[in-house]
């Protein structure tokens, strides 16, 4: 078993049932390292949305949901008429619940959840096993492979030069930094000195608001956390309800990134819009 396998009981990688060349595309990345990964069948949560048709299917869809899963929602004034946001969101956030349902039942200690358009970096496994042995025994709920927002130290500057020479993606005019990484998704932190981002180790950071959940891991008690903190709501981005309760989970980050999504600048084929 590889040092990627041995940490974690279980790699999944979350992938729509129709899509199936995209998981290939990924398991590919980590068949080369010699990792083994397992397929998630996302939960399906496309839904186009007007003010006719399209508003039944997606109400139908979060209805499903509700049977199906033994979810409870309520829907305000406001979410109906954001039910093209609302319901491929919910869809996310469902998967995340049942992989957690599922690792609290087996006890697993370590899960690694991805999605399936990410890109590992050329020394990914050298990173996460330098990552993991300065990680040792310190307790966290979530660590991020790959990671986004103000995250991170390395790989991010206020000033462009050789070693920075990409516009933050989050803003093209510079106004907020410049990365290393043309597919990184960070920003420089505006108080260095805050508790909110803050070097723990040379390869990791601790964060308070990490943006975005492409590539990150649950410990059990972390699992158990978040489902208490979601409560069978799943009308919110998974990754909105964690910055939201940023303060209340301990979360680590690879600084720089070890994973970071493919082709951020050329039209991502997504299938759940930002």
């Amino acid at each position: 078993m590889t040092d990627v396998n041995k940490f974690f009981d279980k790699i999944f990688i979350i992938n729509l049932e129709d899509n199936v060349s995209r998981f290939e595309k990924v398991q590919k990345q980590f068949k080369r390292r010699k990792i083994d990964v397992e397929r998630f069948l996302a939960i399906d949560g496309r839904c186009k949305y007007d003010k006719t048709r399209q508003k039944k299917l997606c109400l139908d869809k979060l209805n499903n949901f509700k049977i199906k899963y033994g979810i409870n929602y309520k829907l305000s004034a406001s979410d109906k008429k954001r039910l093209g946001q609302i319901v491929p969101a919910s869809s996310l956030t469902l998967g995340t619940i049942l992989l957690l349902r599922r690792m609290v039942k087996e006890k697993w200690k370590r899960i690694l959840i991805c999605e399936d358009d990410i890109e590992l970096t050329k020394n990914f496994t050298t990173e996460f096993k330098k990552g993991v042995k300065e990680l040792g025994e310190r307790r966290w709920d979530l660590l991020y492979l790959g990671v986004g927002g103000e995250a991170g130290l390395k790989g991010v500057s206020w000033t462009k030069d050789r070693h920075h020479r990409y516009t933050s993606p989050w803003d093209e005019n510079g106004d907020m930094g410049y990365v290393h990484n043309k597919n990184d998704l960070r920003m420089p932190v505006y108080d260095e000195d805050s508790n909110e981002v803050k070097a723990i180790s040379d390869s990791l950071t601790k964060v308070t608001y990490p943006g975005g959940n492409w590539c990150y891991a649950y410990s059990l008690s972390g699992a158990k956390k978040i489902l208490k903190i979601i409560d069978n709501n799943i009308l919110e981005h998974i990754d909105q309800i964690i910055m939201q309760n940023g303060k209340k989970i301990n979360s680590i980050a690879f600084d720089p990134p070890i994973v970071y999504h493919e082709n951020i600048r050329g039209g991502r084929n997504t299938d759940i819009p930002w």
